[in-house]
């Protein structure tokens, strides 16, 4: 009988834990000796259908293998191995731009906006971005591979303490 007891609550408390994991979807932390840095990646993404498509055709958006929460825990891996909590305190937020060419590769990665004394954390940003191994499935336009363009938003808040 003791087992019984000891194995439900286990398992009540594993249930209760799933629940508040499901709760903070999209939220990702990462703590530092001197720093807890959060960063909301906001869904749906901004995927920009392309102008020589017209309304009539058949258009699907460009795909990450495995979806877009696969994406962003992806993107948040590297941007906590790659931007420096240490060093940027950063809050706000940013965007991600890049293209998605036909056979599925990022080009063209911006950072916006660009704010004052910025330029070596929109380049980490930039690099985390880049370190992403899978490629996506291109943007169609009735079949047809196409490029294609993605905007993300990032809501940074970064938590300084002194020790």
């Amino acid at each position: 009988m003791k087992r019984l007891f000891l194995i439900s609550l286990f398992f009540s408390t594993f249930f209760s834990a799933q629940e508040i994991e499901d709760l903070q979807e999209g939220y990702f932390y990462s703590e530092g000796s001197k720093s807890f840095f959060r960063v909301d990646i906001k869904k749906p993404f901004d995927y920009y259908k392309v102008a020589n498509c017209s309304d009539n055709s058949n258009f699907v958006r460009a795909q990450f293998e495995g979806g877009d929460a696969h994406f962003s825990r992806e993107l948040f891996k590297y941007i906590s191995s790659y931007v420096d909590k240490e060093v940027y305190v950063v809050n706000g937020d940013f965007f991600l731009h890049f293209d998605v060419d036909t056979v599925g590769n990022i080009s063209n990665i911006e950072v916006t906006p660009k704010v004052a004394n910025s330029e070596f954390f929109t380049k980490d940003l930039a690099l985390a971005l880049r370190k992403i191994k899978k490629t996506w499935t291109p943007s169609k336009c009735d079949g047809i591979p196409v490029n294609s363009k993605i905007r993300i938003k990032l809501n940074f808040v970064t938590e300084i303490t002194d020790s």
